[in-house]
Order: structure tokens, then C-alpha cells, then sequence
């Protein structure tokens, strides 16, 4: 082999080499992307609790709002609502967005990140000026939460999530936690005038959230959560967490 043989098969072993690696390279991104691609896009409302009992907790609900926003993923689509005394009748979402998917082919991953920090931003700096102001209500409409979501969710289809702030004291004309005692009965005998009313949202497959669940004692408490339990199951929902931190939110 002479001198001009060896370095043409050389310079081709190296441009082989060379593509080898490049392969490799584009493989391994988007391999990442197709990671990131595959997790299901998911259909979000998060309703945040505006009543004054709620005022005290208000610093924790920005940091479940921070922890939510950290979650979020490509695709997801998210609607910031207000739990108020007119939750259904005086519906106006606070925020809409939907997460841009990365596309490896067209998009710069550089300005992409910076237009999911921008939305991120964007976010949570409407939901700190709602939390930041002090209107003063009195009542809460919760069930009505889920009647609006029932209404939005109607025709999404892939996974559907919902989220509360709230401490889950329903205030309203038909059911009043704060005052009422909550008994078994009780529990029995809302659920079936809420059936009756056709006040009963259906919501098959829902993921339910609630962070911020609150009472005045631990007795109170659980029976409060007894009744969400129950209301959240005859509606089909899937009861994810209660509490009053947002637990393994995913």
C-alpha cells in the first residue's frame, strides 16, 4: 500500500469515525427529547380558594402554585380558576396556557427554554397578584369548582387533573361546613339533594389534588374530608391527595 493509498483509506476510516459519532450524538438528543415526549400531556385546572378563611394560607398556596409550575410538562395545558361566592356564576379564569412541545427538527433549544421560563414567569406572577389581593368573601362555592370542571373537561381527552388550594370549607346556601355539624347522615343526605339538583358532576377518570385542606380541630377534619371522599367517588373521580400540603404531585 503506498503513501497516497494509505491516506485516502485513513481519511475515509476518519470520516467514518467522524459520522459514527455524529449518529451517536443525534441518537442520544433525541433519545432525551423522545423521553420527554413520551410522558401523556395532561389537561389541568387548578381552582385557588379567594374566601377570607383561606387568608392565612395564602404564602403556602404560592409555594404549591411554585411546586405545580415546576411539574408541568410539554403539551400540558393548564387553566388557573377562583374558588369564590359566585364560583360558577362569576367564572373568569385567572390564567390559560398550554406548555410548547420541543421539537428537535425546527426549534432552538435555547430560545425554547427561555420561552417556557417567560410562561412560568408569566404564571406566577398572575396567580401572586390574585393572592395578594384582600377581597373580602365570605363565602366559598367548592362544589361549584367542580361543576365548572366537569363542563371544561367534557370533551378533552388524554389525562385530566384537578387541583384545589383550598381549605375545603364549603360555605355556600346549600351546605355550610363552618356551622353545620357533619355526620354520616349529613353526608348522606347532601350527596342525595346534590344527586337530586343534578348538582352532581360527572367525572370519570379525573385526578384529584387537594392541598390546603384545613378544620378546627381533627374531628372536624376528617369529617370533612369524609364528605370530599365520598362526593369525589359518586362522581368518578380518582381522589390522588388530601391534605394540607400538595403531596407527590405528578
Amino acid at each position: 500500500m503506498n503513501d497516497n493509498t494509505k491516506s485516502a483509506f485513513f481519511s475515509r476510516d476518519h470520516r467514518a469515525i467522524a459520522m459514527c459519532c455524529l449518529l451517536a450524538l443525534s441518537l442520544s438528543l433525541l433519545s432525551g427529547c423522545s423521553e420527554e415526549a413520551t410522558l401523556p400531556p395532561r389537561t389541568i385546572m387548578l381552582f385557588i380558594d379567594m374566601s377570607l378563611s383561606t387568608i392565612k394560607d395564602r404564602e403556602n398556596y404560592k409555594n404549591y402554585m411554585g411546586l405545580v409550575v415546576r411539574k408541568l410538562r410539554p403539551s400540558d395545558k393548564l387553566t388557573v380558576c377562583k374558588i369564590i361566592d359566585l364560583t360558577i356564576a362569576d367564572f373568569t379564569p385567572i390564567y390559560q396556557t398550554e406548555i410548547p412541545k420541543f421539537d428537535f427538527w425546527k426549534d432552538n433549544r435555547t430560545l425554547h427554554d427561555k420561552l417556557v421560563q417567560q410562561i412560568h414567569q408569566n404564571l406566577i406572577v398572575a396567580v401572586d397578584s390574585v393572592l395578594d389581593s384582600r377581597e373580602r368573601i365570605a363565602n366559598s362555592e367548592i362544589i361549584n369548582s367542580f361543576l365548572i370542571c366537569e363542563q371544561y373537561m367534557r370533551n378533552k381527552t388524554g389525562r385530566k387533573t384537578m387541583i384545589l388550594l383550598s381549605d375545603m370549607l364549603e360555605c355556600s346556601s346549600e351546605v355550610n361546613f363552618e356551622k353545620e355539624r357533619i355526620s354520616a347522615d349529613y353526608v348522606e343526605r347532601a350527596i342525595r339533594t346534590l344527586k337530586a339538583k343534578g348538582r352532581l358532576p360527572k367525572l370519570n377518570g379525573l385526578e384529584v389534588w387537594v392541598a390546603g385542606a384545613y378544620a378546627k380541630n381533627t374531628e372536624q377534619y376528617f369529617a370533612v374530608q369524609g364528605f370530599w371522599n365520598r362526593f369525589i367517588e359518586e362522581a368518578g373521580a380518582v381522589q390522588k391527595s388530601y391534605s394540607h400540603a400538595l403531596l407527590e404531585f405528578e
